[in-house]
């Protein structure tokens, strides 16, 4: 009987990755999921809010499965993403990635080996740049660490202009998914590359990251329209015009790029004194804590390059 009851949860586990089961609606905890018939725009909202929507293996299977639900409901052109509350997403949820408590989640992960969880995170982004229907990212307050790998991963962006976007961990031990080349011109993909600086929403659309900057209290609105708007071509030709434009990138590199990035973000900690002293502490510290030490200095250096950058604008 044991062996029987094994082999049903092994089998209720592949229906799991089957499309089948993407056509199944769900009962979500994590996220919002409302579809607007008239539009044919579907929104997924993630709802952690006090906890500024941070990414649990819960929330991104959650997210995942309105993605593809989406993406297999021909009365759906557009899909958006945006956070509840005061932040888009701060990033992947720290607290509780050793968790074993099972979940939705943890039959999504795959995570054998040392680079396992770079790998892991790459290739699930990318089942949203491989998707048919077209996926709106809407940024406010924060969209970083994991965050800013979701919002990259989107195919159009709209943010407020004070939204922090940016990869601070590369502080300490490294990134999972090194976008910045991909979404930036050389030298700013470089600086926050080298220095794990955020840039603002504002800076991000001037760079021509984000396709509009809206103010919060107009987002929601303009977000909706914009939607509407991507949503009046038939959705079979905009599937065709997302993977020809897609395809003129992976020519260019982006997917082995990113995969071989990845394969190498065990030895960014493996191969620096420093980031593994980081790593032992990120374990044995609290986290604001920690977040202190690998971030003040940083904040010291802002002000005075801000200092001198405002001494500039006065001058002219």
């Amino acid at each position: 009987m044991a062996e029987q009851n094994q082999d049903d949860e092994t089998l209720e586990e592949l229906e799991i990755r089957s499309a089948s089961w993407y056509q199944k609606k769900l009962a979500y905890s994590d996220i919002i999921y409302e579809v607007n018939e008239d539009t044919h725009v579907a929104t997924i909202t993630l709802n952690r809010p006090e906890k500024m929507n941070a990414m649990s293996h819960q929330l991104r299977a959650e997210l995942f499965h309105a993605l593809k639900h989406s993406d297999l409901n021909k009365d759906i052109n557009v899909i958006v993403i945006k956070g509840a509350g005061r932040c888009f997403t701060a990033g992947y949820d720290l607290t509780g990635m050793g968790s074993d408590e099972p979940d939705l989640g943890s039959q999504f992960v795959d995570t054998s080996g040392v680079t396992h969880w770079a790998r892991y995170v790459v290739q699930q982004w990318f089942q949203i740049w491989d998707l048919g229907k077209v996926v709106i990212g809407q940024l406010h307050g924060y969209a970083l660490a994991g965050g800013s790998e979701l919002a990259s991963m989107c195919d159009l962006l709209v943010s407020t202009p004070d939204c922090q976007i940016g990869y601070p961990p590369m502080r300490s031990m490294g990134v999972d998914m090194l976008w910045f080349p991909w979404n930036l011109p050389m030298r700013k993909a470089m600086e926050l590359a080298v220095t794990g600086d955020s840039m603002t929403g504002e800076e991000a659309y001037r760079l021509g990251m984000v396709n509009y900057c809206v103010d919060q209290e107009d987002i929601d609105e303009f977000t909706a329209v914009f939607a509407e708007r991507v949503a009046l071509m038939n959705w079979q030709l905009a599937t065709q015009y997302k993977r020809a434009t897609k395809k003129a990138y992976e020519i260019q590199g982006i997917r082995t790029a990113l995969d071989g990035q990845a394969l190498f973000a065990y030895h960014r900690v493996s191969e620096s004194d420093f980031a593994r002293d980081m790593a032992k502490k990120f374990g044995s510290m609290p986290l604001k804590e920690y977040l202190n030490l690998r971030d003040d200095p940083y904040k010291e250096n802002k002000a005075r390059m801000d200092e001198i950058l405002a001494r500039q604008k006065k001058g002219d």
